[in-house]
């Protein structure tokens, strides 16, 4: 990493860029914000979503750290609590008031933004850091996500400075410091969306690019270690809550519901309620009655994974289709209810666009896609449409940004594992928010490709 201070007092230039950088990223995030304007309602367009905000509620009326709507209030075993605990701190102190939660999240995404800034300038140049700003700024993705009340933004709260310290140990800035601040973000960042548990964990692949030494392999220890620290106690409530070892049951749900019911549609011509219902009762046969809501989602689990490995090539085409989602900007659900009506109803598409894939026939699933979540959306679709537009132009300009140095750079080996890991491990499970973990990266990426570029032609000298 380039020695170079990034110190705004130093020049007033550089200091007005931030400023109006941050102040139209504030702009932009509240202009995205004009519909929830009309109701709280607007803000729970997602399922998730209103998980989110029910965990708390209960939380604070005494019913325990329960989704029920009514008792008995039966523990919840797949979100993890910091998100909840965030909401209910909010709630405690304010009311139930689902803006200021909102505005907060606003404000962690300025900082991500900022801290993006000084890392690109860090890293590259001040005019990187700059433009990956603008980039960031500019696309709708990060403020839409950061108007949700939703994890991500909180999430990308702690992985991004996690990501920083990474890079510190691996260069040998303060290496043991550096690995327990990392190990400490990270473990909040698993407590925030658990995708993010096991990402600590092929983190040696960076150390590979050169020798490894007592210093970094000691800052890795640390940082793996603190990381263990922090995720241990959620494993242990539920060692004792459910009588099972493990973090989250959200993967077996994403086994069961999202990964193999839609290959038994396709294979066998089941409803989907049917495919669930089936596997289910295979795992009942199998393990006997489920004691708890987390054993029955674990035993399903299993049993959908022995499902989906008798069906590799379906479940590999299946794979990629969600894997390929996940280059979306945002969710066409969201954001169809986000802009129009939030109490209109709509089906759940994703069974019948998997099943319409998997038996080869892709025009019946643009077909469903176009009539039920397109043409209700109507002329704001516009803005849905440039925002995967723009979002292509950063893939693209990141992609340059990386070939510049490949794997030479530590940097981009870091965004590579970055890549491989978020949007990788999603399968057909992928949303266009589990991009954000990367978006920060690849603004990087793409800023400093475009300099690339551009200082040939001199265009960025007055900059």
């Amino acid at each position: 990493m380039k020695n170079c201070r990034f110190d705004l007092r130093s020049t007033s230039v550089r200091h007005r860029w931030l400023i109006v950088l941050l102040g139209l990223a504030l702009v932009i995030h509240f202009l995205l914000l004009i519909p929830a304007a009309k109701g709280s309602s607007w803000l729970f367009v997602s399922t998730d979503a209103v998980w989110y905000e029910r965990l708390p509620l209960n939380i604070i009326t005494g019913n325990g750290y329960s989704l029920a709507t009514s008792g008995p209030y039966t523990l919840n075993s797949t979100i993890v609590p910091l998100h909840p605990l965030f909401v209910t701190g909010v709630y405690a102190s304010v009311g139930r008031v689902p803006y200021v939660v909102i505005a907060i999240q606003i404000i962690l995404s300025l900082g991500v933004i900022a801290w993006m800034i000084r890392w690109g300038a860090r890293e590259f140049s001040p005019k990187t850091g700059i433009i990956a700003g603008a980039l960031l700024i500019l696309n709708v993705a990060l403020a839409f996500h950061s108007v949700q009340f939703m994890t991500d933004v909180l999430f990308l709260t702690f992985l991004v400075p996690a990501l920083w310290l990474v890079l510190q140990v691996f260069e040998g800035n303060a290496p043991t410091r550096s690995g327990l601040g990392a190990g400490v973000l990270f473990g909040l960042g698993a407590l925030t969306r658990p995708v993010g548990l096991y990402f600590p964990l092929i983190l040696p692949f960076l150390f590979l690019l050169r020798k490894p030494n007592k210093q970094r392999l000691r800052g890795y220890g640390v940082l793996l270690l603190s990381h263990i620290v922090i995720v241990s106690p959620w494993f242990i409530r539920n060692r004792i809550v459910f009588g099972h070892l493990f973090f989250s049951t959200v993967q077996g749900y994403n086994l069961l519901y999202i990964h193999a019911a839609p290959v038994k549609i396709a294979v066998e011509g089941k409803s989907f309620n049917e495919a669930s219902q089936e596997i289910e009762q295979a795992a009942l046969e199998r393990y006997g009655e489920p004691r708890n809501e987390a054993e029955r989602l674990l035993f399903a689990g299993r049993e959908a994974m022995r499902y989906l490995i008798k069906h590799p090539v379906r479940y590999a085409g299946l794979y990629a289709a969600g894997v390929l989602k996940v280059f979306l900007p945002m969710g066409l659900s969201e954001f169809l209810l986000f802009y129009t009506d939030p109490e209109q109803d709509i089906r759940n598409l994703t069974p019948s666009v998997h099943a319409a894939l998997l038996q080869g026939r892709p025009g019946e699933a643009l077909r469903l896609i176009w009539e039920e979540r397109v043409v209700p959306t109507g002329g704001i679709f516009f803005l849905y449409v440039a925002a995967f537009l723009f979002k292509l132009f950063i893939i693209g300009l990141a992609l340059r940004g990386f070939l510049i140095k490949g794997f030479r750079s530590p940097f981009n080996l870091l965004a590579f594992i970055v890549a491989i890991y978020f949007i990788g491990v999603t399968g057909p499970a992928g949303q266009p928010r589990h991009f954000l973990p990367l978006l920060p990266l690849a603004a990087l990426l793409a800023a400093h490709g475009l300099i690339f570029g551009l200082e040939k032609t001199n265009t960025l000298r007055r900059l």
